[in-house]
This record gives structure tokens, C-alpha cells and sequence, in this order.
């Protein structure tokens, strides 16, 4: 605590810019009594729900992306910093950050999202991309659409058949929208564009270690995304287990894939920042919390988002996707805005308002509420969610566009490459 103004003023760090953080910032940053200091890795928000859409040349960054200090500009007791915490010390309540300065704080909100799991294979990340960042998705792009020219101009058709392979590993919301994704763009997008091969040559295939697709949805909903992926073109490999990954090949325990294009969308876990938390973590390295999002040894620091392993009633963990951060930042932005003790806090309850994933072009499932939809109706309330829920009226607009180019008229309007080798 200490006194500016002649103001009592308690100083609140938040560790990211994601879905979690901002919605706390948005609700607790109304009381004008304390000053927050935003730190994030990054100077601006990422819309993560699309950003399969960047990698597969629908959508460019900036339609996904909005300036963080944009959102905070008239909010004078939000400051926001670049910069990553490299130690959080919660004995002497303050945060260090790559550059060397330390924060001190009263209260901590930690939102830092999840990284990419290789179930300790992390040798199998020199050959495969995950999907976290707009640089993930850059490369994911550059890479799909350089194979397509390696092809053109490869001889050697078992190589060029490695060019025309994808394989997309893990079948849940980022595999799913991966797959359908690139299919479009290997068999209608690309079609006529290249003499070397046709739209018959490339094979997108999608490997699932259980036994069915998006496990959060029903079986039956499910098994509609596999017919939709199937209809799509792509090849769907449930019950296999990758054992292997290298430059050139997906191994299972069931076969073997030549492929130079592996995308890898089959585990998360939590940042690296939550062990140094030194609380309790669970299999992910996600932190236990309470009901009321705090850690239990400390009421002062709070974990909401990816980062978290909060129970519901039934006593699961609640799922890694963005309503549930939102929900939990709203939640947490409350009790700081009106300085709940613990002791007086209400449990954190999520309203499930229902699921979406796209599967590609017009197609969706859903549940919202009780209520399972599928096909071109689930697809449109995909749609407006998403632009609903995107940030700045801009983004929405040009976002609106560029659907309407890629869906209606079958245009990619970023099917750029500008990267050299390396």
C-alpha cells in the first residue's frame, strides 16, 4: 500500500493479455482507487479462436490482433508493460521481469494461457508446428504454401508426394479447423493453379490417439465432424498413437507417413511461469485453485484461464477455452474492484452457454445449451460469435470481408510468401 494523492491506492498485477486478463481489466479497472499494471510478452491482443484462419491464408494478423495500450488508453490507472516475468516472489509480493526491474504488488492475477505439449518428446518440435501465436500461424502459412511450389517443381515423385502430404496430429477444435482448412485450400483453393499435379494428389490427414474427434462434444456430434472431414477429403486416423516424428515422416502404431508438412495440435500445457508459483500444480502444470480462483496458500494471487485447474461441481477440471477465462476474469475483477475477503467470497460458477467448432466451409457443430445443432445453421452462429466477440469495429469489418471473399467467391487474400529459407 501507499499514498498517492492522498489516496489509499493498492497496486494490482496481471500476468497476460489474453481472453482472461482483459475481462478482469475490464470489470476491476472501474475503481480508480488502485493502479494495475498489465504485463504481457506481447503488445497486443490475440483473437486465438481464429488464428487457424491466419495460418490457412484466410485472414491476415491485423484482423485478429488489436494494440493493447489502444484498449487502455483512457483508463490512466492501467499501465501496461512489454516484457515477460521471469520469477514471481510471492514472500515479498513482487514480480521480476526480463529487463531486470521488479514489481512490487498487493494483489496478483495470473492469466498466461497454455504452451504446446509433446508428452516429453520435445525433440518432435524441430519437425512439427503448433498453433499458439501469429508467428506460429505465419509459418504454418509460409510452410503449407512453399510446399505446394517445392511440388511444382519437384522430379522426384516420392518427394513431391512429401510436399503433397499434411498431417495435422490431434483431434480436437485446433485440429479439426486445421484440417478442414488446409483440404480447402489443397483440393478447391489451389485447383488449376499448378501444372506439376491436380487436386487429386495432395492427402490431409488428421490422427486422433482415441476414439473420436472433439471429445468435450457429444458422440453424435462428433461423429457429424468426421463425416463433414470425410466429405472434405480429409483422411481421419482414430485409435492411433504417434510414436515418432522427424523431417520427413509421422510414424504411428499403425503406420507410417511421409509428410514435410506436420501440424501438431495434441496437448497443451500450462506456462512455465506457474511453477515458479511454487503452489500445488496438477498433470498439465496447471495450478490448483479454489473456488474463488486464488491459490490456497495465498488469497492474493489469483490463476484464472488455461493456467488454472479449477473444479467444478462434479469435481472436473473446467476446459481450457475462452468463456471459461472470460468468465473467471469477470469474477476475479469483481473481488478486487470491491475488496472481497476470501472468507466472503462466493464459489466461481461457469455458465455454459454452449460450444462451437467449425469443421470447414459452411460447416459446424455445436451445442448451445441443451440444444445440438450442425451444418451450415451451426456455421452461422459460429460466425456471428466470433464477430461478435471479436475487438474494434475495424477488425469486425475486415474480417466480414475477407469471409465473404474466401466463402462466397473461393479467394485466399493472403496467400502471401515474403520469408526467406533459413
Amino acid at each position: 500500500m501507499y499514498i498517492y494523492n492522498f489516496i489509499i491506492v493498492k497496486k494490482v498485477i496481471v500476468i497476460g493479455g489474453g481472453f482472461g486478463g482483459l475481462n478482469f481489466l475490464r470489470y476491476a479497472s472501474s475503481n480508480k482507487q488502485i493502479e494495475f499494471v498489465l504485463i504481457d510478452k506481447q503488445n497486443h491482443h490475440l483473437f486465438q479462436p481464429l488464428l487457424y484462419q491466419v495460418a490457412t491464408a484466410v485472414l491476415s494478423p491485423a484482423n485478429i490482433a488489436f494494440p493493447i495500450r489502444r484498449m487502455f488508453k483512457k483508463s490512466k490507472n492501467v499501465k501496461v508493460i512489454l516484457g515477460e516475468v521471469t520469477l514471481v516472489d510471492r514472500e515479498n509480493k513482487n514480480v521480476l521481469l526480463d529487463s531486470g526491474t521488479s514489481i512490487n504488488y498487493d494483489q496478483l492475477v495470473v492469466a498466461t494461457g497454455s504452451l504446446h505439449s509433446y508428452f516429453g518428446n520435445d525433440e518432435w518440435s524441430n519437425y512439427s508446428k503448433g498453433l499458439k501465436g501469429i508467428n506460429d500461424a505465419l509459418v504454418i502459412r509460409e510452410n503449407l504454401l512453399k510446399a505446394f511450389e517445392k511440388a511444382e517443381n519437384e522430379t522426384d515423385q516420392e518427394i513431391k508426394q512429401e510436399f503433397l502430404n499434411f498431417v495435422v496430429i490431434g483431434g480436437g477444435p485446433t485440429g479439426v479447423e486445421m484440417a478442414g482448412s488446409i483440404a480447402e485450400i489443397a483440393y478447391k483453393t489451389l485447383n488449376k493453379e499448378f501444372n506439376n499435379f491436380n487436386s487429386e494428389d495432395p492427402n490431409v490427414y488428421l490422427i486422433e490417439a482415441n476414439d473420436k474427434l472433439l471429445p468435450m462434444f457429444s458422440k453424435k456430434l462428433s461423429d457429424k465432424a468426421e463425416q463433414y472431414l470425410n466429405d472434405f477429403g480429409v483422411k481421419v486416423l482414430k485409435n492411433e498413437k504417434v510414436t515418432n516424428v522427424n523431417h520427413s515422416n509421422v510414424e504411428t502404431d499403425k503406420r507410417t507417413i511421409k509428410s514435410r508438412n506436420i501440424i501438431w495440435a495434441a496437448g497443451n500445457t500450462a506456462s512455465s511461469l506457474i511453477e515458479k508459483l511454487n503452489t500445488i500444480t496438477d498433470d498439465n502444470g496447471r495450478a490448483i485453485v479454489d473456488p474463488d480462483c486464488s491459490l490456497k496458500d495465498d488469497p492474493d494471487v489469483f490463476v484464472i484461464g488455461d493456467a488454472s485447474n479449477h473444479k467444478d461441481t462434479s469435481n472436473t477440471p473446467l476446459p481450457g477455452i475462452a468463456p471459461v477465462a472470460m468468465q473467471q476474469g469477470k469474477y476475479v475483477g469483481k473481488i478486487i474492484k470491491n475488496k472481497i475477503l476470501k472468507m466472503d467470497r462466493k464459489p466461481f460458477k461457469f455458465s455454459d452457454k454452449g460450444m462451437m467448432a467449425t469443421v470447414g466451409k459452411y460447416k459446424a457443430i455445436g451445442k448451445i445449451g441443451n440444444i445440438e445443432v450442425s451444418g451450415f445453421i451451426a456455421w452461422i452462429f459460429w460466425s456471428v460469435i466470433h464477430i461478435v466477440y471479436l475487438i474494434g469495429y475495424r477488425s469486425k469489418l475486415l474480417v466480414l470481408i475477407e469471409w465473404i471473399f474466401s466463402y462466397l467467391f473461393n479467394k485466399k487474400g493472403t496467400r502471401l510468401i515474403y520469408r526467406e529459407e533459413i
